[in-house]
């Protein structure tokens, strides 16, 4: 079940961390934490830009931590929107097909060094949840790094929680359902009237969401109300009912998602 204090208090601070120093918002996040690694690579050849992730242990919670960095340019984005829409998908081994942008710009970073970190805290931990996650660009590839772990068994199904912040519509619809079928714990939070989630826009060249839309219309403050979306993409009691958008809900979940990054995450 969805818990607003988990997204709040330990989920926003490590994806917060993907934008800064990981390590300082660790350590003011968790009492007993581990850091494993962090990769950073090129992931689009026009503007030089990067895609990053880390790999964290709580051993207060008992969990693996994986963290996707989301867009740090306005050009980032529009690369991928450019090649989500105009290249072919790439097709996916846990089921369905994805974007080419986002499974290029996660298996640079899986492969780049982030499998490993993985495995080296499964290895130290082996009965500790495995928690993924991600904002934005970044919320894609943690889609596709929780489907390919629960694909490998790299952890056992129910062992996984999975939640992003502004992911775009990722795949199509057997990848959606990939999600829904295999990974129990899967929210998407989404912020009253961000864009990202609603592009591609819906069934546009096959793209759909995973269940687990959490709706937040308001300021997101501590005791907002929220709505837990039961569609398997966006209905119009949740973010679709709306069609005037504000790029800065996007920027902006539980807090200035850069900026508490910045102060290293200190509540």
């Amino acid at each position: 079940m969805y818990d607003d204090n988990f997204a709040r208090y330990k989920i926003l601070p490590m994806i917060a961390g993907t934008y800064n120093n990981p390590r300082n918002c660790l350590q003011n996040t968790f009492k007993n934490y581990t850091f494993i690694t962090q990769t950073t690579v090129g992931c689009d050849f026009i503007n030089n830009d990067k895609c990053s992730g880390f790999v964290a242990v709580s051993n207060d919670d008992k969990a693996v931590i994986i963290a996707f960095q989301g867009s740090i340019t306005a050009m980032q984005i529009m690369l991928e929107g450019y090649e989500t829409v105009f290249d072919e998908k790439e097709k996916f081994l846990g089921g369905g097909k994805v974007s080419r942008y986002f499974y290029i710009s996660w298996s640079l970073v899986w492969n780049g060094g982030l499998r490993d970190g993985y495995f080296t805290a499964k290895n130290l931990y082996p009965n500790y949840e495995v928690w993924v996650t991600g904002h934005s660009l970044g919320g894609s590839m943690a889609a596709i790094a929780a489907a390919n772990i629960v694909y490998h068994n790299y952890t056992q199904n129910d062992n996984i929680k999975l939640i992003t912040f502004g992911e775009p519509r990722t795949g199509d619809k057997d990848f959606a359902l990939s999600i829904d079928q295999k990974i129990g714990y899967a929210y998407r939070v989404v912020h009253s009237h961000d864009p990202i989630p609603h592009l591609p826009l819906r069934d546009m060249l096959g793209y759909i969401h995973h269940k687990g839309e959490i709706f937040y219309d308001n300021n997101m403050s501590q005791g907002s109300p929220f709505t837990v979306c039961s569609s398997i993409d966006d209905n119009k009691q949740c973010s679709d009912k709306y069609i005037n958008f504000n790029i800065f809900d996007h920027l902006f979940y539980f807090k200035d998602i850069t900026l508490f990054g910045k102060l290293n995450c200190k509540q």
